[in-house]
């Protein structure tokens, strides 16, 4: 994937963000809840405001989940945003040596969680879930982590197959749940 988006910033022309969500096609869910996940867990997510921007996008990539979308849908002024084509190559320097890592250590383990439709759908109404709340929880600056968090893990979980890092998104957010129930 890393490889295919390097590919479409092989020229000087700048290179439009729905080139590169139709180019990862179904999913193109995945790394942008990675993107909004990584958001939320630096410390820009504790920003006022942003958390509640944050989670509004998760929930809309929630809900492009439940209705059953293959890939990510994005409003014309954003699909026809260009980025400059360095931009994208040195934006994929960056990522590479994570990626690696990543495909070194994660595999295909319980696909029913990373794959299966009843998991991921569950997944979609923790996003619309989660995210909604963000409107309320993003005026408390340690929530917004306890969100991106479990999100992280199951864009990561899903972008790669691999169930048991999905399985530990589930594990921190209902410890998260319970942590906040208790307090």
């Amino acid at each position: 994937m890393i490889d295919r988006i390097e590919d479409l910033a092989g020229s000087e022309a700048p290179v439009s963000v729905g080139a590169v969500t139709d180019m990862l096609g179904a999913r193109s869910h995945a790394p942008m809840l990675m993107f909004v996940a990584l958001l939320m867990i630096l410390p820009v997510g504790m920003i006022p405001g942003v958390g509640g921007v944050l989670g509004v996008i998760a929930a809309l990539i929630g809900l492009q989940m439940i209705r059953g979308r293959k890939g990510l849908w994005l409003p014309a002024f954003i699909r026809h945003r260009e980025v400059p084509a360095h931009s994208i190559r040195q934006a994929v320097r960056g990522i590479r040596p994570p990626a690696a890592w990543l495909s070194r250590h994660l595999q295909t383990r319980l696909p029913v969680l990373a794959e299966g439709q009843l998991s991921l759908w569950v997944i979609a109404l923790v996003l619309v879930l989660g995210g909604a709340s963000m409107m309320v929880l993003g005026a408390i600056p340690f929530a917004i982590p306890l969100v991106g968090l479990p999100i992280a893990c199951f864009a990561v979980g899903i972008l790669t197959g691999d169930g048991l890092v999905v399985a530990a998104g589930y594990a921190i957010l209902f410890s998260a749940f319970a942590v906040t129930l208790v307090a």
